[in-house]
């Protein structure tokens, strides 16, 4: 089977872009100023350890893995759900709802890019 090279390349600039978005997802709370806010600090660290290190391995050559960017997908619309269901507001509400449309898009473009890269 023919690895089709852009498309690998497509994989690895989506997932490139979202380890950078969970970083920022980790460090937002403490940049920002809401660190003192338990509940969306809490969610962010952890939603964005978990983004980090998915997309950080697609990066490194888990590219037939096409589940971890659904995953940070999924990721993605909980950032965009978890400021009303968990009930923060402001500074946090905003950076997760932006952060977590990117990511969505960046996990969705990351995982249909597999099918491309693989064609079965």
């Amino acid at each position: 089977m023919q690895i089709q090279q852009p498309a690998v390349s497509q994989i690895k600039l989506a997932s490139g872009l979202n380890v950078l978005a969970g970083v920022w997802e980790i460090l937002a709370p403490f940049i920002l100023g809401y660190s003192a806010y338990a509940t969306p600090t809490t969610n962010a660290i952890i939603v964005g350890l978990i983004v980090t290190v998915l997309a950080a391995v697609r990066f490194l050559g888990a590219y037939r893995a096409a589940w971890m960017s659904w995953v940070n997908a999924v990721l993605g619309v909980w950032l965009i759900v978890a400021p009303f269901i968990l009930g923060y507001t402001g500074t946090p509400r905003t950076n997760d709802i932006i952060i977590g449309i990117i990511i969505a898009l960046l996990g969705a473009w990351s995982a249909m890019a597999t099918r491309s890269a693989y064609p079965t």
